[in-house]
């Protein structure tokens, strides 16, 4: 009993949670990312509802991914400068705000993409500030288990808006949902305010020093890019990460595609087939790395991540061949009829891989990027990797959607397996 509470006590992702501003922040970041994330699909709802056009939804999508290629590197360059707690709950407030307008009757759309448009504005200053932050609050031997949890309240929120987006709107109806997402945006700032710092002579010296400089926006931008072209693991990192999310949203594109062609299922099936696996893997791949990721080399985690993605998205459209084969036919004739093994099994536990490998690259990227860089520059490149996610997010949405309809799912699916097999080479051979 007493090495099982040792066990317990020391367990990385329990010391870190005990960290009392850490705590706080990512109590605050799961209240404002869960009402992002549901805002950004209840808005696709309410636009398809009101007008049934694709191009319409396209518009709300475009409203809330442009501002990350055209604002993240400028709100990086301010969040090196400004106090990062100041702007944490300023963006909680404006946002939950810029929401209340939705509660006006047969709002126009122009008004609705308007909206959006802006509160994804305030959020190219929130996710820097945040990122960056998360150094300032924790000890470093703890930066991988927090970066753990992080991440956790990240893609946990994604796959929660998802699933409850619809449902609160047929239970609670338009208006109500929007006082339930503007009302986690102000809890949010509660929770920010709660925050107290500890002291950090070093920090802060350096956002005393970067904000009473007199230095220009291009010369900072171009601090930024010659600090990457040095530093040869931060690169790495940065590419990762884009890559990684690129992916993400290639899964969520091709995502209904394979279900209704390749499984033949309905769509409503997409959530656990896919989506509730991959998000489950990457959970428990979060909770793994909080706990022991400190003992592997972290670029090797991410370039294994990599592989694990690759192969998988090769097998994705196989599924049915491996249910049909004559080992998996021996394996079901002595299981019982509930337990026999079939394609969906096979899908389900490949999208679990996938969730899992993800956080593989997720957490030691992001973690290699907060120890590698200093206070005073970690603003910066969290807004130059945001625009880097934001400018190549659009090559997935666009061409994958193209090239599924010119070529098959399947192909396009198999054809990104072979590249994130190429890619975790070079990257497992990168110095």
């Amino acid at each position: 009993m007493e090495v099982f509470k040792k066990t317990i006590i020391s367990n990385d992702i329990l010391r870190v949670l005990r960290v009392k501003p850490f705590f706080l922040m990512m109590v605050s970041e799961f209240f404002s990312q869960f009402a992002f994330n549901m805002q950004n699909f209840v808005l696709i709802f309410v636009i398809f509802g009101a007008t049934h056009s694709s191009t319409a939804v396209s518009g709300i999508i475009l409203s809330f991914t442009i501002p990350a290629v055209l604002f993240s590197i400028f709100s990086g360059v301010y969040v090196d400068r400004w106090n990062k707690k100041k702007i944490i709950f300023y963006t909680h407030l404006v946002r939950g705000i810029l929401l209340l307008p939705f509660l006006i009757p047969n709002l126009p759309i122009a008004y609705i993409y308007i909206l959006t448009f802006l509160i994804a504005v305030a959020t190219q200053f929130f996710i820097p500030a945040e990122s960056a932050i998360i150094p300032q609050l924790i000890p470093k031997n703890l930066i991988i288990p927090g970066n753990a949890i992080f991440a956790f309240g990240i893609y946990s929120t994604i796959l929660l808006g998802y699933m409850f987006s619809g449902p609160a709107l047929i239970i609670l109806g338009k208006t109500y949902t929007i006082l339930f997402l503007s009302s986690l945006f102000f809890i949010s700032t509660f929770f920010v305010t709660a925050i107290k710092f500890p002291h950090n002579k070093k920090t802060a010296k350096a956002e005393k020093h970067s904000s009473s400089q007199n230095v220009s926006f291009m010369h900072e931008t171009k601090e930024v890019f010659s600090f990457i072209r040095r530093a040869r693991l931060v690169m790495h990192a940065i590419l990762m990460l884009t890559i990684a999310q690129a992916v993400i949203l290639t899964f969520a594109v091709l995502g209904p595609g394979y279900v209704t062609t390749i499984l033949s299922s309905p769509l409503e099936s997409l959530s656990w087939i896919l989506i509730a696996p991959a998000g489950l893997g990457m959970a428990i791949g979060i909770l793994f790395l909080g706990s022991i990721g400190k003992r592997f080399k972290q670029e090797r985690l991410s370039a294994l991540g990599f592989l694990a993605v690759g192969v998988s998205f090769i097998l994705l459209p196989f599924g049915s061949k491996f249910a049909s084969r004559e080992f998996v036919s021996t394996i079901n004739y002595y299981l019982p009829s509930i337990l026999h093994i079939t394609v969906l099994h096979i899908i389900v536990v490949l999208a679990f891989i996938i969730g899992f490998s993800i956080s593989l690259v997720f957490i030691p990227a992001n973690s290699i990027i907060q120890l590698e860089t200093g206070s005073r520059m970690r603003g910066r490149i969290y807004g130059f990797l945001n625009s880097m996610v934001g400018g190549v997010s659009f090559l997935p949405v666009i061409l994958s959607g193209s090239l599924a309809d010119i070529l098959g799912v399947g192909s396009v699916i198999s054809g990104i397996g072979i590249l994130m097999l190429i890619l975790s080479i070079v990257f497992f051979f990168l110095k």
